[in-house]
């Protein structure tokens, strides 16, 4: 093999196929000599393992000096762009869920080796760690698959070394939510007319739904919805409105709103903003006369307030997305003015309360510093 002058690629694949052989037939002697080889053999800037592939296979052959000299080197984030491509290029052979394994069928010996070691206390303590972790990965995106009671042990007593940086990156990795926030919800309630409108139509239920976006305490709200309801009495704008002519109203909405209080499971949002209003005969009907029918509203100002009640807490979390949040109850009371554009004589405010139930979250992003 050492004759050979193949690309530092395929001289890559041909070591993680033997690496891979080795592992799979529980022979574990060659795995030094072979990274040794792969080390020697390929350009500095040349990644053959993933970081923790080459702690797993280690780890797997009795290498503790080296392992614990890695990882308490190992700096997140501070790979290469380069580098990061190269280890993409990389082959998803299972070559980690090969050294994990032999691993855990090796748990015994390791042990052993670890103790008669003459490691400094922190070092042995964190080697038998190690060897719990790989023995527990679920998943091969990162190298250790969740919490122990070891790890807390372990923090607990040493909690300002490098491995302690270590575990609280990858086993219990300290998270910050961002400062940006999302939100969708649904919602139902009722209006009141106010001015010479009620005069003319009748207000019945609403219902909609809204989307929010959020950046630390100011909000962005964008929300429609659609009023029930009917004429009072005929008159003509436009067209000729009959009594009890089923209308439907829309209120579609953008606003600002800015969160003055936030407790324990009570937020209260004052917004302003800019919203359209108008109201058209229900029928869809294209050959109804009725259908032609609607009013259209100047003076696009809203306000109002939300009250938003915390039900429930939420947690997600993968290999590549962590998220947290909450179910809402969401009270929302506003107030639009409007006048009709081509009838000064149609003009009032439509005030709104509904009762909606929503979804609200931020991602969480691991703290590496």
């Amino acid at each position: 093999m050492r004759k050979q002058t193949p690309s530092d690629l395929v001289r890559t694949v041909q070591v993680r196929e033997l690496l891979l052989g080795h592992l799979r037939h529980g022979r574990v002697q060659p795995i030094p000599a072979l990274l040794t080889y792969l080390r020697e053999t390929t350009a500095d800037t040349t990644r053959s393992l993933r970081p923790y592939e080459e702690w797993a296979l280690l780890a797997v052959s009795e290498e503790f000096y080296p392992l614990i000299k890695q990882i308490s080197r190992f700096e997140a984030g501070a790979q290469s762009a380069r580098a990061q491509r190269q280890y993409n290029l990389l082959p998803q052979d299972g070559l980690f869920e090969a050294a994990t394994h032999r691993v855990l069928l090796r748990e015994d010996t390791l042990r052993r080796a670890i103790q008669r070691a003459r490691f400094l206390p922190e070092d042995s303590t964190f080697l038998q760690l190690f060897v719990s972790l790989l023995k527990m990965r679920e998943q091969p995106a990162s190298p250790a698959g969740g919490s122990s009671a070891e790890a807390n042990a372990f923090l607990g007593q040493y909690p300002n070394t490098e491995y302690a940086a270590f575990l609280r990156l990858f086993v219990k990795p300290e998270m910050r939510p961002s400062r940006f926030s999302y939100g969708l919800d649904f919602h139902s309630g009722t209006s009141i007319l106010t001015g010479s409108l009620p005069t003319y139509f009748r207000a019945g239920a609403n219902l909609g739904h809204g989307f929010e976006f959020g950046w630390d305490r100011y909000q962005l709200y964008l929300r429609n919805y659609i009023g029930l309801g009917s004429t009072r009495q005929e008159f003509a704008y436009r067209g000729n409105w009959r009594e009890g002519l089923k209308i439907n109203y829309f209120v579609p909405e953008a606003s600002v709103g800015y969160l003055v209080y936030e407790g324990g499971r009570v937020r209260l949002t004052p917004f302003a903003g800019l919203s359209a209003f108008f109201i058209t005969a229900a029928t869809s009907q294209k050959d109804n006369p009725d259908s032609e029918l609607n009013m259209t509203f100047r003076h696009p100002l809203t306000a109002g307030v939300n009250l938003d009640f915390k039900l429930w807490q939420t947690e997600s979390s993968g290999p590549y997305r962590h998220e947290t949040g909450s179910w809402m109850l969401k009270l929302r009371a506003g107030i639009r003015q409007g006048q009709a554009r081509h009838d000064a004589g149609f003009k009032g405010s439509i005030l709104y309360l509904d009762l909606g139930i929503g979804g609200f979250g931020r991602m969480l992003k691991r703290v590496t510093q």
